[in-house]
């Protein structure tokens, strides 16, 4: 481990510290380190390490999400370098399997926050990968792929949502071109897990239900409708055109 991550982590559990003194004085000081080279990559790294606790991670997650609304335009005073924000995108979408929902959530949002600026000039595979990820995610651990899908889809649902938002021709088009084939994979996730929550559901008498699980592929069902509606609705305009979107109706 680092030395920048272990002082870092100390600082951060002192932040969490139910003396208010304490509290203050860590909170200052992680305003004086922001403008510190590596800041929020540290940061990412303490928020992505499994053997850090829950709380430390969450609150590493709060102050990663906010340095991304400060400090990641190039426009902004003091903001984080290029060779900083690379290393930052280049981990962004392996947070894909962990467990923890209040954690991938946070993390959603700040891949989202990164896209709205810096999809697709900076980040040109985006999307490509996230819908590689969906596609490749044939796990024999049924359990294992049911966690990747769920935490994939809410994160592309994000990342829909403020594309979608964009008032730029350019960016516009971007999402246009691409939105068929992100349509075909969320559409081939979404009919597998209708066919599976469907048969479970009638052969309920037959076997005993999973709930938990049964539970999470509907709400995966969900997201996988949010996402196709996004895409019906602000980046393909005349969906009988494309194959990849007669996947849903077939």
């Amino acid at each position: 481990m680092s030395e920048a991550k272990i002082q870092l982590l100390g600082v951060l559990r002192e932040a969490t510290s139910q003396d208010y003194q304490r509290m203050r004085q860590a909170e200052d000081i992680l305003k004086q380190w922001e403008n510190e080279p590596s800041f929020f990559a540290t940061l990412q790294d303490i928020f992505y390490d499994s053997s850090v606790e829950h709380d430390i991670r969450f609150l590493s997650g709060i102050y990663f999400k906010n340095g991304i609304d400060r400090f990641w335009r190039r426009t902004a005073k003091n903001p984080i370098q290029p060779e900083e924000k690379k290393a930052i995108r280049e981990r962004l979408l392996q947070f894909i399997d962990e467990p923890s929902k209040k954690l991938t959530a946070q993390n959603a949002v700040i891949v989202a926050r990164i896209a709205r600026l810096d999809y697709p000039r900076e980040w040109p595979e985006l999307l490509s990968t996230m819908i590689q990820t969906l596609s490749n995610t044939n796990s024999t651990n049924e359990e294992y792929a049911r966690l990747v899908h769920y935490r994939a889809l809410e994160m592309l649902s994000e990342v829909l949502s403020e594309l979608s938002t964009r008032l730029l021709s350019a960016g516009r088009k971007q999402f246009s071109e691409v939105a068929p084939l992100v349509f075909q994979a969320v559409a081939q996730i979404y009919l597998m897990y209708v066919d599976r929550t469907l048969s479970q559901l009638m052969n309920s008498s037959q076997v005993n239900l999973n709930e938990s699980s049964l539970l999470v592929e509907l709400n995966i069902v969900s997201i996988c409708v949010k996402c196709l509606r996004i895409l019906t609705v602000s980046g393909i305009k005349d969906v009988h055109k494309y194959d990849e979107t007669r996947v849903k109706y077939s």
